[in-house]
Formats: C-alpha cells, sequence, structure tokens
C-alpha cells in the first residue's frame, strides 16, 4: 500500500495493427505511453516520429457536432438537478458498454434537425430584435397623429423632426417667438431630449432652421405609412406571430432533448476514440513498424500481455523489464487502503511523491485527522458531519471522486466529535456536558498540548528522513542529517526546562552534554558536501542557524489551540444572542432560533474551511518540509476523463 511499483515495457508491432492495438489497450486502461519523439538516438537510427491519422479531423468534427447539441440540449433538459441529480448520480458504463451503446446511436438525423431548428430560431430572434429596435424609434413619435408617409410628400411647407437638449428648451421657446409661419409641437420629452415637430412655410424654412441649429436640434427620419403609434401595432402583430413560431421551434427542441443521454454517450465515446488517435503522436515507426514504450504497473503485466497478444496475434515483439527505481520519469500511482487513499488528494495537491521515493499519504493521514478535529472541536458539528457524509454515502449514486471527498469528511467527523467530546463543546456549549479539558480556562495547558503535538509532528517527519537513508543504506547521513538533529533539538528542549522547572542535575547535565554533541556533529558534517575545510565549516554554522526555524515552526502548531478556542467562543456568542433574544416573547423566540440555525450554520463553515487550511499548512509546511522532495509524474490511465458518465 504505497506506489505501485512499475515495469517499462517496449513494444515492435506492424504499422497496419495500430488501431487494434490502441483499442485494445484504451479497453485494459492501465498503459502510460512515454513519448519518443525526443530520444536522439532513436532518430538518428532513422525512426521517424508517427504522424497523428487524417482520421483526427473527422473526429474532431464529429465532437464539435455532438458537443453542439449537448450545449443547445441542456438549457431544456428536464431530468433532475442538486440534490436529486446527486442522489442519482452519473451512468456507470464498462468500456465495452459504452462502445456498444454508442454503436447503436445514430445522432446525426437528430443533429441535422437540430440545426435546421436553431438556425431557424436565430432567424427569427434576429428579426425580434430588428423589430423591438423599430418600436424604439417610433416609440418617442407615438403622440405625432399624422400618418408618416404624407408628412413626407408634403410639398408647400417643409418638415421637421427630431430632438434637441432639454437644456436647450427654454432656448429655443424664446428664439422661436417671432416666429408667424411655422407650426412647433413637442410630441415628447424623456429624461435629457425634447422630441419636436415642426412645418415651416418655405420664406420662414431657413430662419427656422437657423434657431435648430443654434440649439443643437438633431434631425430624424422616420420610414412608415402610418402614422407611429398604428406602425408600433403593426410591429407588436408581427412580433406576437413571431413569437409564436418561436415558441413553436422551441417545443420541437425541447421535444428533442431526450436525445440528450444519446449526445452525452457519443460525447465521451468521440472524447475516447481521439485520446487512442492522439497516443500515435508518442510512437516512432519505421516503414512497416511502430516503436512503443511506456510504463505498466508490474502486477497487472499478464493482463497487458493479454491485450496485446489478443489485438496483434503473435505478430509483435515484446519485451518488459521493472522499472528504474532512480529513473524521474518512471509515472507514480498511488495504492493505499480505503481509508488512506482519502488523503491522497492532499498529497497530489502538493506534489505526487517521486518514484524512488515513499509516499507521504499513510503518513500524514493521522495527524491531519487529529490536527483538523482538534481545529474544530465541537461535537454537535461532527455528528451533522457524520450524519451529512453517511446519508450521502448511503443514498447517493456517487463517482469515485466524488465518494472519497465525502469520505474523507466522513472520517474526520469522528475526530471532531472525539475532540468535541474531550472539550465539552456541543454547538458551544448549548449541551451542558463536562468534557475533559475546559478550553476557556485551560488554554495555557491546550496550549502545551499543542506545541507537544506538534514536536511529535516535526520530529515523525524528521524520523521518515532517517528512515528513508537507513533504507538506502546511508547510515552516515543519517546519523549527520538526522541524528545529530534530534540530539540539537530534544537536548536544548530539555536543558530549557530544567531552567523553568526543577528537575535533577543529571538531567540538566546529560541534556546539556546531547544538545552540545548535537550542534558540534551538524556544524562539522552539515557542509560535507562542499569541497574546502572553510566551505564545509560556513555550510555546517549556516545550517545550525536553521535550529531556530524550529522554534517557528513549532509555534506554528498554537493554531491548533487558537482555531479550536475561536470556532468554541463564536458558537458561545451565538448561543449568547439566541438567549437574550429567547427572552423576549414568541417574536424573539423566532429570530433566536433564526440567528441559532443561520449563525451556527456559518460558524461550521468557517470551523471547516479553516481546519482545512490551517492543517494542509501544518502538513505542507512544516511536516513535509523535513522529509518530502516529490515533483513524482502521474501516471496517465490510458482513459479520458469523462463528463457525463462514469468509466469502469
Amino acid at each position: 500500500m504505497a506506489i505501485v511499483k512499475m515495469s517499462k515495457f517496449s513494444l515492435f508491432a506492424f504499422d497496419s495493427e495500430r488501431e487494434n492495438l490502441l483499442h485494445e489497450l484504451q479497453k485494459f486502461g492501465y498503459v502510460h505511453f512515454d513519448s519518443l519523439d525526443d530520444k536522439e538516438d532513436l532518430l538518428d537510427e532513422g525512426l521517424e516520429t508517427v504522424t497523428i491519422p487524417e482520421s483526427i479531423g473527422e473526429v474532431d468534427e464529429e465532437i464539435s457536432k455532438v458537443k453542439y447539441a449537448i450545449d443547445l440540449l441542456s438549457k431544456y433538459d428536464e431530468r433532475e438537478t442538486g440534490i436529486k441529480a446527486m442522489i442519482k448520480g452519473k451512468e456507470s458504463l464498462s468500456f465495452e458498454e459504452l462502445e456498444g451503446r454508442a454503436a447503436k446511436i445514430d445522432y446525426l438525423p437528430v443533429y441535422n434537425e437540430l440545426r435546421q431548428l436553431a438556425s431557424e430560431l436565430d432567424r427569427i430572434n434576429v428579426k425580434i430584435k430588428d423589430l423591438e429596435s423599430q418600436i424604439n424609434e417610433y416609440y418617442h413619435w407615438k403622440g405625432l397623429n399624422y400618418p408618416i408617409n404624407d408628412l413626407n410628400s408634403l410639398r408647400q411647407v417643409k418638415v421637421f423632426m427630431g430632438i434637441i437638449p432639454k437644456k436647450m428648451k427654454e432656448s429655443f421657446n424664446k428664439d422661436s417667438l417671432d416666429l408667424n409661419y411655422t407650426y412647433i409641437e413637442a410630441i415628447s420629452e424623456d429624461k435629457d431630449n425634447v422630441y419636436l415637430f415642426a412645418m415651416s412655410l418655405e420664406d420662414e424654412a431657413e430662419a427656422f432652421n437657423e434657431i435648430l441649429r443654434n440649439n443643437s436640434f438633431s434631425s430624424i427620419k422616420l420610414e412608415g405609412e402610418k402614422t407611429p403609434r398604428e406602425e408600433i401595432n403593426t410591429i407588436n402583430n408581427e412580433i406576437s406571430s413571431l413569437s409564436v413560431k418561436s415558441g413553436e421551434i422551441t417545443a420541437k427542441i425541447k421535444e428533442l432533448s431526450k436525445n440528450l443521454p444519446d449526445f452525452e454517450i457519443m460525447y465521451e465515446y468521440l472524447m475516447n476514440k481521439k485520446l487512442r488517435l492522439m497516443a500515435s503522436e508518442n510512437f516512432l515507426r519505421t516503414d512497416k513498424v511502430n516503436v512503443i514504450s511506456g510504463y505498466i504497473p508490474t502486477d497487472m503485466e499478464e493482463e497487458f500481455e493479454n491485450a496485446v497478444k489478443k489485438s496483434l496475434k503473435d505478430a509483435y515483439y515484446l519485451e518488459i523489464k521493472e522499472a528504474e527505481k532512480d529513473d524521474p520519469n518512471v509515472p507514480v500511482l498511488l495504492k493505499n487502503s480505503k481509508f488512506t487513499e482519502t488523503f491522497e488528494s492532499l498529497t497530489s495537491m502538493y506534489a505526487l511523491p517521486l518514484y524512488n521515493e515513499i509516499d507521504p499519504t499513510p503518513l500524514l493521514a493521522p495527524f491531519y485527522l487529529a490536527f483538523f478535529g482538534m481545529m474544530v472541536g465541537d461535537a454537535g458539528y461532527g455528528i451533522i458531519m457524520l450524519i451529512g457524509t453517511l446519508i450521502a454515502l448511503r443514498v447517493a449514486n456517487l463517482s469515485e471522486s466524488q465518494e472519497k471527498f465525502i469520505r474523507f469528511f466522513h472520517y474526520l467527523s469522528y475526530s471532531t466529535i472525539a475532540w468535541g467530546v474531550i472539550y465539552g463543546s456541543y454547538f458551544g456549549g448549548i449541551i451542558p456536558i463536562k468534557g475533559l479539558v475546559d478550553p476557556a480556562n485551560q488554554y495555557q495547558e491546550l496550549l502545551v498540548g499543542s506545541m507537544v503535538f506538534g514536536l511529535i509532528h516535526l520530529f515523525f517527519g524528521l524520523g521518515i528522513k532517517g528512515y528513508m537513508y537507513i533504507r538506502e543504506k546511508k547510515y552516515f547521513d543519517a546519523l549527520c542529517d538526522v541524528g545529530f538533529w534530534y540530539m540539537a533539538v530534544a537536548g536544548g528542549i530539555v536543558f530549557l526546562l530544567t531552567i523553568v522547572t526543577p528537575m535533577a542535575a543529571i538531567v540538566k547535565t546529560i541534556s546539556l552534554a546531547v544538545m552540545v554533541i548535537g550542534m558540534v556533529g551538524i556544524v562539522l558534517t552539515a557542509g560535507r558536501s562542499a569541497a574546502s575545510v572553510g566551505g564545509k565549516l560556513a555550510g555546517g554554522l549556516y545550517e545550525l542557524y536553521g535550529i531556530s526555524g524550529y522554534v517557528g515552526d513549532i509555534v506554528s502548531y498554537s493554531r491548533l489551540m487558537a482555531l479550536g478556542l475561536s470556532g468554541g467562543f463564536i458558537a458561545s456568542s451565538i448561543n449568547m444572542m439566541m438567549d437574550m433574544l429567547f427572552s423576549k416573547g414568541i417574536l424573539g423566540i423566532i429570530i433566536g432560533i433564526v440567528v441559532f440555525l443561520v449563525g451556527q450554520l456559518f460558524n461550521i463553515f468557517l470551523s471547516l474551511l479553516g481546519a482545512y487550511v490551517h492543517t494542509l499548512r501544518l502538513t505542507y509546511v512544516e511536516f513535509f518540509g523535513k522529509f518530502y522532495e516529490g515533483g513524482g509524474r502521474n501516471f496517465k490511465l490510458f482513459r479520458n476523463k469523462t463528463k457525463y458518465i462514469n468509466l469502469k
């Protein structure tokens, strides 16, 4: 239970059988192809990179069509959403079942109909927007009771239609007082403009035009046969007719949404088919033979060989050997117990281990569990987590990743309950059960306890580093980089305790001696990789200065106490507010219940989020910093990550 042991394979197969081979290997799934296009020694031998088949273009076109249909039909999908959808979950299919389902689906007729309907719907929507724009043009002229076409045909008078800024209204009215042969009407106004209609005889038209220019007049030309109001009514009738057609088309599309599951199946099938075709870019070739290299789990060698033999019969050459331990290119696949695997995401977020490292997941899991519970520290919150996760695990059809996520918090709920019982905290003390520790009054003991936990955590991390050295038979390195640090830090801590706490003189003497030996050992050996004696001593002194970092690391664990106290105090404050409201009568009781529920839910969210983040911080910075390097390559299954189904 840790890093899966890997084997490297080299396969020579005929180019004509490549498609059959990749198809069988994708069914198998656990294949990580090694890219050969940068292997200069092979390229120098005359091998060429394999060109991705032209059929990839056809697949991309199919994917584009299917994705278009999914995006369109999803708007009208009537399947369950939210909690109901989570309970029902995604359909689970094997690779063979996926291919079998996809082979029976003829999606093109539905796609073509959708394209036609969507095109017609778009045309209607564009037409409606154009008509609405016309209504906007007529809107401010509804008060004009003259047919537009008649106004445009007048010969004896000149017609003016347009707007002037509202701020120019008084100036315009004043300038127009001396006009005798001009009719002016303000048809409407808005917050910025006045919409003017005017008719002027030819003799006075030029003078009126000058007045308009002086008052920032902007001319507007309306088109149409009827009055603006009649034109608006006509347009509204046309919009209504188009809306009916739009509704009919929408209903047809909605009816076609029953085909959405088929399109989702096709999408998953095509994405895996594309992955199969894209895999070719990792290969090299001669005129007729493909050269393929990659990695498989060692315990699956027989299944892999069977998949190769099934697709190629006996026309191939296959060589499998154990992957080199120190090869940084070996991909990493983790395999842990059901409990530990829920914590693998924490390791992956930081960095996967190198192939020659150890998997830190089983090592971090117990500490993460304990620290998380200590930071939340409320049995009531833990019970809510426990009930919620149990219901989700029992009722909902979860994907593998969703199940791991829920189980992660399920396990954390036990630690949260346990620490809540220790603290005697049930929703911030609403249930008066005395705990083993009173956080409000024994915070100093909690602080000391937090730092003791931190010291154990740090020493455990340092011990793992020592184990890794010993595993590699680097005993001297284990003494220098681990043993001397144990002596310096542990001896220093005990020596300081003898100063503030009465202890036997022999304890003080021994702790001082151990501390000094450790420090001297660090100075003399930590810089051993340097070339000169001066460099060795300088490096050792610099490393010894790093002992101050242990002080900061240990103090960092005070957050174990701090977050637990803060969450408890917030919960207690919410309870106090509820008690005060309860004394105000029926209305106060109702409001108090609301305050309690909302406040406690919000505090649960803050507590869980804070505990999640800060426990990660203690893991990544303090714990991993003592032994873990990381940087491993993820083992990529020869399967596309599914979106709409669970692929078994």
